[in-house]
């Protein structure tokens, strides 16, 4: 990925890549364009670097030409092959193609000099495009624990049952633990061949989200869902990535 479309870099159900408004602070009820990059730190970068450079220069880029997106950069703690080769994912969230289409465009004309201050820090893999919708909608941190679960959903069970778990699972666990943890879900979509069916994303503060893992340490959590009569309809494997907000403009 030498000069990006864009440096853009966890439902549709139709998997129409339908649209709304944003993304991991910022979600609705309808999907939202999230735009992957997989990238790899170049030598004796850290990831701090790229963070600020998100946050300076490229956020900057952003809110001169008034572009409608959201930034998060998901830097790798603990990931499951075969996705595990990555330092870190580059994420935009867009509310809709017209969004993407014009921050494209502007970074194609504009951002020669902001590209290649960003490939001296990092090389990524071209694009990838999922549909994301919100489950529950978490607060706003400027950096937090984020657990991603890819997951294939069990013979005779559907979409429809494992989004009804994601959202039993989410309000029973907030319930136990007394915290405020959002989540979402991505499906597959434009420049990925997946082995999985989704992809359930969970985060909220450093706080909550070390609350919340505690209850499923300690058994209580997986109690309360024995109780509820909550069954995963899919078989899934746990990530976990460290978010770091980069850029808000998008409402």
């Amino acid at each position: 990925m030498r000069k990006l479309s864009l440096i853009s870099i966890t439902v549709g159900l139709s998997m129409a890549l339908s649209t709304s408004a944003t993304a991991d602070d910022h979600m609705s009820s309808e999907p939202v364009i999230a735009e992957v990059y997989e990238c790899t730190l170049n030598d004796g970068v850290s990831t701090d670097r790229v963070v600020a450079i998100g946050q300076g220069d490229f956020a900057a880029f952003a809110v001169e030409n008034d572009l409608n997106m959201n930034t998060y950069l998901w830097e790798a703690v603990a990931i499951n092959a075969p996705y595990d080769e990555a330092d870190l994912r580059w994420i935009n969230y867009f509310p809709t193609w017209k969004d993407q289409s014009k921050a494209d465009r502007l970074w194609r004309q504009k951002a020669d000099d902001l590209q290649a201050e960003i490939f001296e820090l990092i090389t990524c893999k071209k694009p990838f495009f999922f549909p994301m919708v919100s489950i529950t909608q978490p607060p706003q941190a400027q950096e937090k624990p984020l657990i991603t679960q890819v997951c294939t959903i069990n013979e005779g069970r559907s979409m429809e049952d494992a989004v009804a778990y994601r959202k039993g699972v989410s309000a029973i666990a907030n319930n136990v633990a007394n915290t405020n943890v959002g989540s979402a879900v991505f499906m597959p979509g434009i420049g990925l061949s997946t082995g999985w069916d989704y992809v359930a994303m969970v985060t909220g503060t450093p706080d909550d989200m070390a609350t919340m893992m505690d209850t499923a340490r300690s058994g209580s959590l997986g109690v309360a869902l024995g109780k509820a009569g909550l069954e995963n309809p899919s078989t899934c494997v746990t990530d976990l990535h460290r978010s770091h907000l980069m850029i808000q403009t998008s409402n």
